[in-house]
């Protein structure tokens, strides 16, 4: 591509089928022209992707689990085999989860803003966006593991409370069919 031998491995964090290429940092301009010369309708940058990601239920190690997460509270569980690490608790007391917040506007949430739930802060929220695909905001939040699906709470949105759902882990494409074509 661009004269460069460039290996592609297929991967997605943006929910989609995508590549990840692998190029010397001497080809990133040529090959980065071949691919803007490609491009259709036009590239996206990180926002459009961290968005899809969000929306895909994609955890981004930083800001939404750290160190001192573990597998099982991330949401992020089932890349543990059974019988490997025995220690770790498998029913953690708070857990990383979706929530829909608001309506369908545009909302100012990036993490960090309170969840409450019955008057209290129940947790926080670690990254969101505006999810074009399912057109709600969406928040990736540290809460309590035992809140149902469904279960109402509210996000503090720039001093107002606004109501929030909790929501399945991915939003978008939960059964992966995308992904695999």
């Amino acid at each position: 591509m661009g004269g460069a031998a460039v290996p592609a491995q297929r991967i997605t964090y943006g929910g989609e089928l995508g590549y990840e290429l692998y190029l010397s940092r001497e080809w990133a301009v040529q090959v980065g022209d071949e691919l803007m010369r490609a491009a259709s309708p036009e590239p996206v940058g990180y926002t459009a992707l961290d968005s899809l990601r969000i929306e895909k239920g994609y955890r981004y190690f930083g800001a939404d689990m750290t160190s001192f997460d573990t597998p099982f509270e991330a949401g992020v569980g089932f890349c543990v085999a059974e019988g490997k690490r025995p220690e770790l608790d498998r029913s953690p007391a708070q857990r990383l989860r979706t929530l829909v917040v608001g309506g369908e506007e545009y909302l100012t949430v990036y993490g960090g803003e309170a969840v409450y739930r019955e008057g209290r802060v129940i947790g926080r929220v670690r990254s969101a966006a505006y999810g074009f695909t399912v057109r709600r905001n969406v928040a990736l939040a540290r809460l309590p593991a035992e809140l149902p699906e469904g279960a109402g709470v509210e996000v503090d949105v720039l001093g107002e409370l606004v109501p929030a759902v909790v929501a399945p882990d991915a939003l978008y494409d939960p059964a992966n069919e995308r992904i695999r074509r």
